[in-house]
């Protein structure tokens, strides 16, 4: 039987606890603005023109 991969925070890179989803992992552990740069980081990396082929 195939095991699922532990969901990891894109975030801090750590499993949330056992009984904790990661929705609810994000809003006890980070910080709005630790979000808000998380999110304007990786828009900005997919928004570059330096993806390489």
């Amino acid at each position: 039987m195939a095991t699922k991969e532990p969901v990891e925070c894109p975030v801090c890179r750590e499993e949330p606890a056992a009984d904790q989803q990661l929705e609810d992992h994000l809003l006890a552990e980070h910080s709005k603005r630790k979000l808000a740069k998380f999110i304007v980081a990786e828009t900005t990396a997919l928004s570059t023109d330096d993806i390489s082929e």
